[in-house]
Formats: structure tokens, sequence, C-alpha cells
């Protein structure tokens, strides 16, 4: 079994760039972390314009942050080409493989969401370091019920970072 990895709660997904050392590549879930559940394909485009900038003020080459999602988002790659190469659609998280240069960075990479099974394991699966983010956006049934299941068995694959002295 790999060793646990780093577990960040975040109040912001953009938090994630006040860390020390900042990131080297992200993977960001978007709903749940930066849309609301059954995001309109207007507050996708949002959510990710804005992500973007936040990461281009803070040095980060945007070939090296990637959103993933299990959702569909319809024909959502029609309407904006210019996030259709780093968005992956319908991922399947937990078993979505990024890609390789992501993976050279180890704890280095984070993946950036708010539930624990997916997007989680997913950092787990390659030792990625993983940013939850506590969201204050209304949940439907399932998120809330998967947050609290994978809160439950979380200490399996997470841990919590040392304090520094």
């Amino acid at each position: 079994m790999p060793r646990r990895i780093p577990l960040l709660v975040l109040n912001k997904a953009e938090h994630v760039f006040v860390l020390e050392p900042t990131p080297a590549a992200l993977l960001v879930d978007l709903e749940g972390t930066l849309t609301e559940f059954n995001p309109s394909p207007h507050s996708v485009i949002n959510a990710l314009a804005c992500f973007d900038g936040v990461a281009r003020q803070n040095g980060l080459d945007l070939r090296l942050l990637h959103y993933v999602t299990n959702a569909d988002l319809g024909g959502f790659c029609n309407l904006c080409h210019e996030f259709s190469a780093r968005l992956h659609l319908r991922a399947c998280k937990p078993f979505f493989t990024p890609p390789r240069e992501f993976q050279l960075y180890g704890h280095g990479t984070f993946v950036v969401g708010d539930q624990y099974l997916t997007d989680g394991l997913l950092a787990w699966r390659f030792g990625f370091s993983f940013g939850l983010v506590k969201t204050s956006a209304t949940q439907p049934l399932w998120p809330r019920v998967q947050l609290r299941v994978g809160q439950a068995v979380s200490h399996l694959f997470c841990k919590l970072p040392e304090p520094k002295r």
C-alpha cells in the first residue's frame, strides 16, 4: 500500500497558492470546488478564467494546470476551445490518469477538490498532495454522503502536515 499523502485543508481553491512550497502542477476539480453543482457553461467558463488568472499571477505555467471533473457538461468544449486541452470531462476520478509530466512532480503536484473519495484517492494513487476545499455551497445529498464516508476513511490514505517548528 502506498504511503499516506499530505492533506491540506483549504477554505478556497485559490489558497493553494499561499502554500510553501508552491505547487509545481495542479489538477483542480470543478463541481463543488470552483463551481456549484450542475453548473451552467457560462459559470464554468468564468470559474476557469478566474482560476487561470490567479494561477498566472502566482507564476504557474498554465500547461501544468488541468481541470478534472466526473461531470459531462454537455457540449462545453464546443463553446470554449481555450480550455478544451486542459479540461478533462467524464474523468472517472479516482481512476483518471493525469498527463505524464504531472506524475514527475510527486508531492509537488496538488489535486485540489472537495471530495476524499474521488479527488483524494486520485492524489493518493499517484503520490500527489491533496488540497481539500471546504465548500460553503449547498451540496446535493450524494456528495454530502460521499464526503462523510470519505472523511471517516481518509486517515488510511491522507495525513495532516507536520506543524512547523
